[in-house]
């Protein structure tokens, strides 16, 4: 019977430690979420900004998996489509190089965030969405 009550135990145990790490992670989920939004919205502060003559900042938003998101518009442009495959060549060769020089990118290295840039064209029309894995910035 002791064994029964031992059995017991143990997976109440076991219970409780699975319940505590699974609300420490959600306690660090919107901790980090917070953050983002933070980030977003001091970004957001200084928008649109022309960062050159095609190229519009819109803003940034966080989605609620932490997929931190910055939107673009392309303009002056009549193809956008091949400006767009030169953009996201250098965006993926000088990826890592930003995150390794720039400090303020460590909460996204810290807690592997995915990164999505979004262009649209002048009318908003979605031309392309560039994905970030941590792989691609560690």
């Amino acid at each position: 019977m002791s064994r029964i009550y031992d059995m017991r135990d143990k997976i109440h145990i076991i219970f409780l430690i699975t319940i505590s790490i699974l609300l420490l992670q959600c306690s660090s989920d919107k901790r980090l979420h917070q953050e983002l939004v933070k980030m977003a919205d001091n970004l957001n502060k200084s928008t649109p900004a022309q960062l050159d003559d095609y190229t519009t900042f819109l803003g940034a938003n966080v989605t609620e998996d932490n997929v931190f998101q910055y939107r673009y518009q392309i303009i002056n442009t009549f193809d956008p489509q091949s400006l767009m495959q030169a953009v996201e060549e250098q965006t993926r060769a000088n990826i890592k190089e930003a995150f390794r020089i720039n400090p303020d990118l460590k909460i996204f290295t810290t807690n592997n965030v995915e990164i999505d840039y979004i262009y649209t064209d002048s009318v908003g029309k979605l031309l392309r969405t560039i994905h970030i894995t941590p792989k691609d910035y560690k």
